[in-house]
């Protein structure tokens, strides 16, 4: 699975069509969009996956006009987290939402969690080499952002997805 960082399919010509090219372009085979958000399924060598990721990232930019990071991780890796269940503990009738916040290789953080947002509008609970996990919650009718917050008080580059887009994708491709 390939997870686009901050794009909106649609907009400035990057369709899911194109971006079903690039991923074939770069030697990913039978690609998949789910929900059109930048979430894409595609079969390839593993030992090609860190080519193929800077290949679809310099498609995507001479698209948008910028670089941006594309996030793999396999499909089995996300149906096992998914088994785990890694939110029945955080679970209260104030979270909004269950977000996972995937993380570029080599950039593993170390937090002391929980860690809750200034605004406190989202509890950061898990933090592995590839990924944060988060849940949210309506603060003056808005909810939080975690991607946001790890991306400018951390100077992270990550890509945030709802939880349910993570267990809809392991289903659909599992």
């Amino acid at each position: 699975m390939a997870f686009v960082r901050n794009i909106m399919v649609g907009r400035n010509g990057l369709t899911v069509d194109v971006l079903r090219q690039f991923v074939l372009d770069a030697g990913g085979l039978d690609p998949r969009s789910h929900l059109s958000t930048g979430n894409l399924a595609f079969s390839a060598a593993p030992d090609a996956l860190d080519e193929f990721r800077l290949r679809v990232e310099a498609a995507i930019a001479t698209v948008l006009g910028r670089r941006e990071e594309v996030f793999i991780r396999s499909v089995a890796a996300l149906a096992s987290a998914v088994a785990a269940d890694p939110f029945a503990a955080m679970m209260s009738d104030g979270v909004y939402e269950r977000c996972v916040s995937f993380l570029l290789p080599g950039s593993a953080v170390g937090l002391t969690l929980p860690l809750e947002t200034p605004r406190g509008d989202a509890v950061l609970f898990s933090a592995g080499d590839d990924a944060v996990l988060s849940v949210t919650r309506l603060v003056a009718g808005r909810p939080g952002q975690p991607g946001k917050y790890l991306e400018t008080a951390l100077s992270l580059r990550v890509t945030t997805r709802n939880w349910n887009t993570i267990e809809r994708i392991a289903r659909l491709e599992g």
